[in-house]
């Protein structure tokens, strides 16, 4: 990676990337820390909100943190969202969205819109139901990156949101929820999805 930084010094210059995490994690959990020093070295501003109470998370106050971190979005905006950060950065976009291909994409790592047996705590995020067609519009750079063994969002839930969006599909084998404790401190296809959007 140290080489990849060197030859992509401004790859991500005048770019603001969000990413927001997902239940019960922080901004220096998995693999934010990682992918938020590879895109500062590479020229972007990237924010990674702490949201609030993120043990017991609220519709409300998560998209409130939101508003207050990124009330605004343009070309040079993108998103990445991690498991319950995904519905709810897809629910900011509708907030704060207002013209076709306004944003420079999304990223959603095992992302969802359904309630999920394993989470039932979670079920007040996942209505209403999103508007697909509107975030299709809203840029073309779109990709979910899902996991064959994911027990905590099943595969088959990320699949039918990424369809219903028609995002690209990263399908990577065997790789649990994305999390340190599968693994993951890194995650290098969250950033080639990004360099896709920017190269």
């Amino acid at each position: 990676m140290t080489q990849l930084i060197i030859n992509n010094l401004d790859l991500f210059s005048d770019k603001k990337v969000i990413i927001v995490h997902g239940y019960t994690a922080s901004p220096s959990d998995n693999w934010f820390p990682w992918l938020k020093e590879v895109l500062t070295e590479q020229g972007a501003d990237v924010i990674v909100p702490e949201m609030p109470d993120s043990s017991s998370p609220t519709p409300e106050a998560w998209a409130k943190k939101l508003m207050e971190v990124v009330p605004k979005a343009d070309k040079n905006t993108i998103f990445v969202g991690h498991s319950l950060g995904c519905v709810v950065l897809l629910r900011h976009l509708e907030a704060i969205c207002t013209t076709t291909n306004q944003i420079g994409g999304y990223t959603l790592v095992s992302g969802c819109d359904t309630a999920q047996v394993t989470l039932p705590e979670l079920d007040i995020f996942m209505s209403p139901a999103l508007d697909y067609v509107f975030l299709r519009n809203i840029t073309e750079h779109r990709i979910s990156i899902i996991s064959s063994n994911d027990e905590i969002v099943s595969p088959q839930s990320s699949h039918e949101l990424a369809n219903s969006l028609q995002t690209e599909i990263i399908n990577i084998e065997n790789a649990g929820h994305f999390l340190d404790r599968d693994g993951f401190t890194r995650l290098p296809p969250v950033y080639e999805a990004l360099k896709s959007f920017v190269s």
